[in-house]
């Protein structure tokens, strides 16, 4: 790369880094590398407008280039800007002229952090975007995945070998299902996966590990995975199988999570239900009536199962006013 001083750039401050207005060629571009918490690349009307400009502007990229390198490695991880970078190569111009920052960190999960603060996109972050470039600060959300291979970050249920649902609608799904009454209203992705713990986890992974047995990742299991219908049967998760004293005076069923299994396969065979699931939406006007179906189906395979009719909990936020 060719470094080129221009009068009336100022470089930004910022602990161990430094920008400099560079001419870097489309080699000096092959040889930098994506790091594994970038999001996908998506080439939309900005991008492709920003190429046009770049051609008009004689090869000038605008804003900033965060580039990283990772302790005493010489390789170039992008940290912010590849969709810039993308417009460039789009744009047929053999070289390019841009401030680029350059930022030495001691492990890849500082660039992550780093990626996570970047404001400027020319692709709106999604909840998932950032959640992605934290898993690498955050342990538990690894844990997840690696538990959970299903689980991921975008191109969600594209084959039966891709992820089912997102981190994100993970997360968001099993902290609504942890109060008495559901409720749409929790704290952002970020939020949620720094107050993650150990234990908490652990109960996610059983719950996910039983589901995937349940229903597959085929394709017409999708609805099954979807906000409504999960958070539902998180919420009788918690208060059958991960309340040991659900038994004695509370008189509610106490479910093994092999139990809860079959329980769950039968809520995948029930055509009916799948069905109506259609459209349905975590509010009010959906929630009672789901609730209701679900227990029904709990109800009636445990009666098989057992031999005997057993009570499920009945909350307060469920009218017994029937289905709609």
């Amino acid at each position: 790369m060719t470094i080129v001083h221009l009068k009336g750039r100022e470089a930004p401050k910022a602990v161990r880094s430094a920008m400099e207005t560079l001419l870097f060629s489309r080699d000096d571009v092959a040889g930098w590398k994506l790091p594994p918490f970038q999001r996908p690349l998506r080439i939309n009307s900005k991008v492709e407008a920003l190429v046009e400009e770049i051609k008009t502007e004689g090869g000038v990229l605008p804003g900033v280039i965060t580039l990283g390198r990772v302790g005493g490695d010489r390789t170039f991880w992008i940290v912010d800007g590849q969709h810039r970078i993308e417009a460039f190569k789009m744009s047929d111009l053999d070289e390019c002229i841009a401030d680029v920052r350059i930022l030495n960190a001691s492990s890849m999960a500082e660039l992550a952090e780093e990626f996570a603060r970047q404001n400027q996109r020319l692709v709106n972050m999604r909840p998932d975007d950032i959640l992605r470039a934290l898993e690498e600060s955050t342990p538990l959300l690894r844990r997840i995945r690696e538990s959970c291979d299903f689980v991921g970050y975008g191109q969600i249920r594209r084959g039966t070998t891709s992820a089912m649902i997102g981190m994100s609608q993970l997360l968001r799904s099993w902290r609504i299902s942890e109060p008495e009454t559901p409720a749409n209203s929790v704290p952002s992705g970020p939020v949620l996966a720094a107050s993650l713990d150990r234990e908490s986890v652990d109960n996610l992974i059983s719950f996910m590990q039983i589901a995937r047995a349940a229903w597959g990742t085929d394709p017409e299991s999708y609805r099954l995975w979807g906000t409504l219908n999960i958070v539902i049967c998180m919420w009788i998760f918690r208060r059958h199988v991960l309340d040991k004293s659900r038994g004695g005076s509370k008189r509610s069923v106490v479910l093994t999570g092999d139990m809860f299994r079959k329980c769950l396969m039968s809520v995948a065979a029930d055509t009916g239900y799948n069905d109506w699931l259609v459209g349905r939406s975590l509010n009010e006007r959906d929630r009672s009536p789901c609730y209701t179906r679900v227990k029904e189906i709990f109800s009636k395979r445990l009666e098989q199962e057992l031999g005997r009719k057993v009570a499920m909990v009945q909350p307060s936020w469920c009218s017994n006013r029937g289905r709609t």
